[in-house]
């Protein structure tokens, strides 16, 4: 469906970015699903609705205007969409998740919210790469009242991964898959890094150890903000990271978090073990947790 103007105050896409539901009075109903446009349609520029940050620690909703090869862009989201024949079943590893608010516009200001295509396990990479050659040529920032520092509060363990005991022979086998295969890594949209927005870390104690209440759920945890440079710098060491060797230790200590994009893309989870074997979750195999991020999380309490 074809809107007279994008915005990014729309319910949907106000709250897909702040994860809380508006009470701003600026914030208009839902936006249109996502589709296909007419056949008229001539896309000159784009925006993306994007979460930022002010100079004081306030949450922002920023709409940012790019333009560029808008034919590449254009032939990328009519790329046709792929999926398992009826009847077919298979467990799929990756769920990527698309920007929560992306808009393709015309000559004369009139948009569209595009279909993300899609493979038979996940979202395609194509619309990311060409959307990464645009240039941004303008954007304005909505403030919503949110303190950046207190948003997220480590009451659950919402991504943290079982680490389970590793022997000697799995360890082995792992190192072979990767010298046959190379790296095992999520789809490019999946796994952001050197664009990975602020992450939020929940460390908690593991469910197992004496510290957790009855040996049950893991209790509430301390959490450690990173800005942006750090976070892309934490992820590219993780993915960057050496494979773990066996295991036989249990961490009494374990930190999650989910890699995100400002505009909400991404959604891949990862976990450290601060203690006991320290290896990082949700990359494939297990992988070493960088000694960088250990010192950041257990100087945290």
């Amino acid at each position: 469906m074809v809107t007279s103007t994008p915005t990014c105050l729309a319910e949907d896409i106000y709250t897909g970015l702040t994860g809380l539901g508006p009470w701003d009075p600026a914030i208009a109903g839902n936006s249109p699903e996502p589709g296909y446009p007419p056949a008229d349609f001539r896309v000159v520029g784009t925006l993306r609705c994007e979460r930022g940050t002010d100079a004081n620690g306030m949450r922002t909703i920023d709409s940012v205007r790019l333009v560029g090869d808008m034919v590449d862009v254009f032939s990328s989201f009519s790329a046709d969409s792929f999926r398992f024949p009826d009847g077919t079943y298979a467990s799929c590893v990756n769920f990527g998740v698309a920007p929560v608010g992306f808009w393709l516009v015309d000559d004369t200001g009139a948009a569209f919210r595009p279909a993300w295509p899609s493979d038979t396990c996940n979202l395609q990479d194509g619309p990311y790469f060409a959307l990464r050659e645009l240039t941004e040529v303008g954007r304005s920032s909505h403030p919503t009242g949110l303190d950046d520092r207190f948003t997220t509060v480590c009451e659950q363990d919402s991504h943290a991964a079982s680490f389970e005991p590793t022997t000697v022979d799995a360890a082995a086998e792992a190192e072979q898959r990767e010298r046959e295969y190379g790296r095992v890594a999520a789809p490019t949209l999946t796994l952001p890094v050197d664009d990975v927005d602020a992450l939020v870390l929940c460390t908690y104690e593991a469910p197992d150890s004496e510290a957790a209440p009855d040996g049950g759920n893991v209790i509430a945890g301390t959490r450690t903000v990173l800005d942006r440079d750090s976070s892309a710098e934490l992820v590219r060491s993780i993915v960057d990271a050496p494979l773990a060797p066996a295991c036989d230790q249990l961490s009494t200590r374990v930190a999650s978090t989910e890699l995100v994009r400002p505009d909400g893309s991404g959604s891949t989870p990862v976990s450290f073990e601060l203690d006991g074997c320290r290896r990082v979750a949700g990359l494939g195999d297990y992988r070493v947790t960088p000694l960088s991020l250990l010192t950041v999380l257990t100087n945290s309490r």
